[in-house]
């Protein structure tokens, strides 16, 4: 009941105190926002399930368009289950809380998704103009700018917080196939995202980037498991 309160919180104010936790007591804390999660996907699925059995909805599909799957299995699921939540909880939860490098690392997440997705540059070009850009902000980025940028964070934490929410949410719907007569459906898939997004931000925001990573690997290894037993 406490957890469900402090979300309540978060979605109204983009900010939640963080507390100290020994090692057992973050464990504990872990488990139990995996078990709000996993609540919250069997809700999801078995919604979504109904829906797609009405013969007039036109429900988008998972695409089978993925750069992921020209691995093996066992390559899919490292990169599923621990490469995309440490790059997705750096760009998308790392920011939540400002610093010069939170705030440098964050970009550089941006920036790879932007030249990936946008204008579908090369891997090493887009690390290459990375490398660049977090050179120059590390440069740039005094004191005094450090400040102005600290003080609009915490000005801002709920611009901030539902900026951060929203991209983490919809930078998901080119995990489906969508065309003009099934884009009504958006909301419906990234809903479990925007929960999802939630329930890390508060982990995050009250315990640390590192519970929050924990936290997004369980989540993604409990989906990505039967790509073990893939040739």
């Amino acid at each position: 009941m406490k957890t469900l309160k402090n979300l309540w919180i978060l979605t109204k104010s983009g900010f939640i105190k963080e507390e100290e936790k020994t090692l057992r007591q973050s464990i504990n804390f872990l488990f139990r926002l995996f078990f709000v999660l996993i609540v919250f996907k069997i809700v999801y699925f078995t919604l979504t399930y109904l829906i797609k059995t009405v013969d007039s909805i036109n429900f988008p599909v998972v695409s089978t368009d993925f750069e992921v799957d020209e691995y093996s299995g066992i390559y899919q699921f490292l990169i599923l289950t621990f490469l995309a939540p440490i790059f997705e909880e750096l760009t998308f939860r790392l920011g939540l809380r400002f610093s010069k490098w939170n705030f440098i690392l964050m970009t550089s997440g941006f920036i790879y998704l932007i030249l990936k997705f946008t204008l579908q540059i090369y891997l090493p070009f887009i690390l290459l103009i990375i490398v660049i850009i977090s050179l120059f902000l590390v440069v740039i980025l005094k004191k005094r700018i450090i400040e102005k940028l600290s003080n609009f964070w915490k000005n801002n934490r709920l611009i901030i917080f539902y900026s951060l929410l929203n991209s983490f949410a919809l930078i998901h719907i080119l995990n489906y196939e969508l065309n003009i007569s099934n884009m009504i459906y958006i909301p419906i898939l990234v809903l479990p995202h925007f929960i999802a997004g939630l329930i890390l931000s508060y982990a995050r925001l009250k315990s640390g980037i590192i519970l929050s990573i924990c936290l997004h690997i369980l989540n993604n290894g409990l989906l990505t498991l039967p790509l073990l037993f893939v040739e």
